[in-house]
């Protein structure tokens, strides 16, 4: 992936082409990481709950990352970005930030996931696009699905097919862009959400935005 040197003009060519909607569609679902926590604390007050971890997956530059601290408040993040450029912007974006919260930043993909951590929520925003489907069917989808624990929730901010015939075109254009920049090895839009129902995960919720061109969803173990 060669993302590193697009890092300088990644947020600027999102802003320009779509404005805010594109963070607004990954801000959707972000409450159901404190519902998650919630969700998990035992009915005896006495004891304490235990807290909520974050695997981030393709963070970028590190504006989704600094949301979820300000907002959530998880116990441990890690923040797993496959470009040093993007992920460096990401360290230094929250570098002297007041949060109490551990964030691991590391460079890699979902191979590079200790064997034996577990997150109860894993996060990819605009990822699951960049590839083919047998890489998401064989190698992505598993091992992202070995690291979320039971009962765990997976939240996908992507794009999906389109209606419109300028917004078919502007996907087209995208991947065309990516491919050409970044080395992206996807040619169209993968059906993810197929993969993942036949993965054994549950679409619990999920909104259109951008036109129809993007879905947030919420998919549960």
């Amino acid at each position: 992936m060669g993302f590193d040197w697009i890092e300088p003009v990644y947020d600027i060519l999102a802003k320009i082409v779509f404005g805010s909607r594109l963070q607004r569609a990954q801000l959707r679902f972000i409450d159901q990481i404190h519902r998650q926590q919630t969700s998990r604390e035992p009915a005896d007050s006495s004891v304490l709950s235990t807290p909520v971890s974050v695997l981030l997956l393709g963070g970028g530059t590190g504006w989704l990352l600094q949301q979820i601290l300000q907002r959530c408040q998880p116990v441990r993040v890690l923040y797993l970005e496959a470009s040093s450029q993007m992920l460096a912007r990401a360290t230094r974006r929250i570098l002297h930030q007041p949060f109490s919260i551990e964030v691991r930043f590391q460079t890699g993909d979902e191979q590079t996931i200790p064997a034996d951590e577990q997150f109860d929520v894993i996060i990819t925003p605009f990822v699951l696009d960049l590839f083919t489907r047998a890489t998401l069917q064989h190698r992505m989808i598993p091992r992202l699905l070995e690291a979320l624990r039971p009962g765990g929730i997976w939240l996908v901010t992507d794009f999906v097919p389109a209606q419109g015939w300028w917004q078919r075109v502007l996907l087209w254009s995208m991947i065309r862009f990516f491919r050409l920049t970044a080395g992206i090895e996807a040619r169209q839009l993968p059906d993810w959400q197929l993969l993942m129902s036949q993965a054994g995960l549950v679409c619990r919720d999920r909104q259109s935005a951008v036109g129809g061109m993007v879905s947030a969803e919420v998919w549960e173990r």
